[in-house]
């Protein structure tokens, strides 16, 4: 039997990974200017949030650090660096089957009758990464989708070119019926003019120009399909305890009493084990037989004595952890506002 033939790229002859298509389509087909909007798009929901964007449109306003931000469209090249980054990913990539299997990530409608809620992010680090009930995923905009997008930024760089193909491999993964689109749609993960017929199409378009199970055009990210958020974090802790130890790969907690209620809950269990093993030797130590038994009483004594030990040492040492805790974000936050200040007057003595 014949192979498929795939189209494969050198990073200086890098293509689009789909034909060109207008965004946001006319009902004809025909090709509209960027900025042109007009009645002759396809039908879009009564909501100002699903209406149509042109590529450049549905960029973000601005983009960055938490301080140091700017213009999106003033600088495509340098938000695109920040919108497809996955480096801290590829940095324990080796460690990646400790989090998930090798696998395409389910289906939307799969994730919803196992009862995940779809949390929506902009980091594409934290795209298909779960914790308990909750599958966190980045929503696909319409520059992606658009081949002269592509050309112009995408194109340039190997990088770019094989995180936006993996990208857009996820949602191959995630949307495979018109169940997905239609959740897909109710979770505004997609943009509004995606019909199924579009899609089925552009999944179609996109397999000729990208091997789905070799995998070889895509960033390495993509070779997993959704990880556990938990595991990534412990490995962050591990693998990096010198700058990680604290807040590993991603800090989910703004209140200490969340922090210990997650953490220590376990602690609850211990301590009502005791109290059962406590009251029982208590009853036994009181009625015969074994009230007379020296080997029951004294190891009803050395239990006592243990216990009483382990709760002060968990007790002890969970409040040594929140020391740490505590002052390690109070010289945080002493030293990075020192440093924020240091640079808000640099700035402004600039533009002076």
């Amino acid at each position: 039997m014949a192979e498929k033939t795939i189209t494969s790229s050198t990073p200086a002859s890098l293509t689009p990974p789909f034909t060109a298509r207008s965004i946001p389509p006319t009902r004809s087909g025909t090709s509209q200017s960027p900025s042109a909007v007009d009645a002759t798009q396809q039908p879009v929901l009564e909501n100002a949030a699903n209406i149509p964007l042109t590529p450049l449109e549905s960029l973000p306003t601005i983009a960055g650090s938490q301080d140091e931000i700017f213009l999106t469209n003033d600088d495509v090249d340098e938000f695109l660096k920040w919108d497809l980054n996955l480096k801290r990913l590829n940095r324990i990539h080796g460690h990646l089957w400790m989090a998930g299997r090798p696998m395409r990530a389910r289906p939307l409608h799969r994730y919803k009758m196992m009862g995940f809620e779809i949390l929506q992010t902009q980091q594409m680090d934290l795209h298909l990464l779960k914790f308990s009930n909750r599958l966190i995923i980045k929503p696909l905009a319409e520059y992606m989708l658009d081949h002269a997008f592509w050309t112009a930024h995408m194109c340039k760089d190997k990088t770019f070119h094989e995180n936006g193909c993996g990208f857009l491999l996820s949602y191959v993964w995630l949307i495979t019926t018109p169940i997905d689109l239609k959740l897909a749609h109710e979770l505004f993960l997609l943009p509004s003019f995606v019909t199924w017929p579009w899609w089925k199409d552009f999944v179609r378009d996109f397999a000729s120009h990208v091997d789905l199970n070799a995998l070889d055009q895509v960033n390495k990210r993509f070779h997993f399909g959704d990880l556990r958020l938990g595991r990534i974090n412990s490995i962050y802790r591990i693998r990096f305890a010198s700058t990680h130890f604290v807040r590993g790969y991603l800090y989910g907690y703004n209140r200490y009493v969340v922090f210990f209620q997650r953490k220590f809950g376990w602690i609850l269990v211990v301590f009502v084990f005791f109290s059962l093993v406590l009251a029982a030797m208590q009853v036994g130590a009181s009625v015969e037989p074994l009230q007379s038994k020296k080997e029951f009483i004294a190891s009803c004594f050395g239990f006592v004595v243990f216990s009483m030990a382990a709760v002060a040492g968990i007790l002890g040492a969970v409040g040594i952890l929140f020391v740490f805790i505590y002052i390690y974000n109070m010289m945080k936050a002493i030293a990075h506002n020192r440093e924020m200040k240091k640079k808000r007057e640099s700035r402004a003595n600039k533009r002076k």
